[in-house]
C-alpha cells in the first residue's frame, strides 16, 4: 500500500473493490480511496483491470455532481483510485421514514439529470444510478458516485450486474447491448420511490422475491403511476415518472435531455438543493455519524 495514504476507517465494499476514508498525508487532507479486492473469489487482475477502467472514466466525466478523481495508483501488487471525500448520506435515508415533497425531489432531480447528461455525452452508461451511488452533502449538492459498472454505450456486450431493483428490464437479458434508457430508468424508478416514501413503497412491492421481481420486470405488467397511487404530486410529474419508468425501452425516453425539457416545464415547482437551507443541512448532519459508522456493504 502506497505510504502516503493512511486508511482511517472501511466505508463500504462491493464487486470490485472496496472503499475507504484515508489521510492523504502529503497534502494534508482526506479523501476516499477505492482498491481492488483480494480474496478467493474471482481473477484480483480482473478487478484491477476494471479499477483502472473506472478512473478512466471519472477523469472523463467531470462535473460538479459527480465523485472528483483526485488520482490512480498503479503498484506492482495493488491498483487504487483516489477520489474525493464526500460529505454527505445516500438520498435514500431522506425518505427511508417518509415521502419527499415534489419540490424537493424534483432539486435532487435536476442534479442527477445534469450529472447523467454530462456521463451519457461522454458516451458512457452509468448502469448503476439508485439511491446508494447518490450522496447529498448538508449543503443539498448531489454527488453521483461508483462507475465500477459503467461502460460505452458502444460495447455490444456489457457485463452483467446492478443492483436488481433498479435495472431496467432489458438488463435483466444477458448478452443485449444496453442503451442510456438504462439510466433514465434508474432515475425513474429513485424518483418513484422517494415521492412515494420508502415505507409505502416496501408495502407495494418489498415482499417480492428477487427471482419473482424479475419475472414480473420482464412481464407487460406496469407500474402503477403516482396519481393512481394517490401521492400528492402534479399529474404532469407522474406522467414523467410513468415515462422514465416503461418497461419497453423504445416507450421510455431515449435522451435524458428530453427528461430535463420535460421537468423544465413544470417551472416553479422545482427547488433546488442548496436553497433548501439549514434544515436540510441539520437532517444530514445528524445522520451523517452514524451512517459512517456503518460499513455499506453494496451489490456487485
Amino acid at each position: 500500500m502506497n505510504t502516503r495514504f493512511k486508511l482511517l476507517k472501511k466505508c463500504g465494499s462491493g464487486g470490485t473493490g472496496e472503499v475507504y476514508e484515508a489521510l492523504d498525508l502529503r497534502l494534508k487532507r482526506k479523501v476516499a480511496l477505492k482498491r481492488a479486492r483480494r480474496d478467493a473469489r474471482g481473477d484480483h487482475r480482473e478487478r484491477a483491470a476494471r479499477l483502472v477502467r473506472e478512473a478512466e472514466i471519472l477523469a472523463l466525466v467531470q462535473h460538479p455532481n459527480v465523485v472528483a478523481i483526485h488520482d490512480l495508483l498503479e503498484e506492482e501488487d495493488s491498483v487504487s483510485i483516489v477520489m474525493e471525500l464526500v460529505d454527505g448520506i445516500p438520498l435514500g435515508e431522506l425518505y427511508k421514514k417518509q415521502p419527499m415533497s415534489e419540490g424537493e425531489l424534483l432539486g435532487y432531480l435536476r442534479q442527477l439529470i445534469a450529472a447523467v447528461e454530462r456521463v451519457h455525452s461522454a458516451d458512457i452508461i452509468h448502469r448503476d444510478v439508485n439511491p446508494r451511488n447518490v450522496l447529498v452533502t448538508p449543503e443539498g449538492i448531489v454527488k453521483l458516485t461508483d462507475f465500477g459498472l459503467s461502460s460505452s454505450i458502444h460495447d455490444p456486450e456489457p457485463r452483467a450486474g446492478g443492483s436488481l431493483g433498479y435495472m431496467a428490464p432489458e438488463a435483466l437479458r444477458r448478452g443485449r447491448r444496453l442503451g442510456f434508457g438504462v439510466d433514465i430508468y434508474g432515475l425513474g424508478m429513485l424518483a418513484y420511490q422517494a415521492l412515494l416514501g420508502a415505507p409505502a413503497f416496501q408495502k407495494l412491492y418489498g415482499t417480492v422475491k428477487p427471482m419473482a421481481w424479475a419475472r414480473w420486470l420482464l412481464s407487460r405488467e406496469r407500474f402503477r403511476t403516482l396519481v393512481e397511487l394517490f401521492v400528492p404530486v402534479s399529474p404532469a410529474l407522474s406522467v414523467i415518472v410513468a415515462k422514465m419508468l416503461e418497461k419497453d425501452p423504445k416507450l421510455r425516453y431515449q435522451r435524458i435531455t428530453e427528461v430535463e425539457k420535460d421537468i423544465d416545464k413544470l417551472g416553479t415547482r422545482v427547488d433546488s438543493g442548496p436553497s433548501r437551507g439549514p434544515s436540510l443541512g441539520a437532517a444530514v448532519r445528524r445522520l451523517l455519524p452514524a451512517l459512517l459508522a456503518r460499513p455499506q456493504e453494496k451489490s456487485p
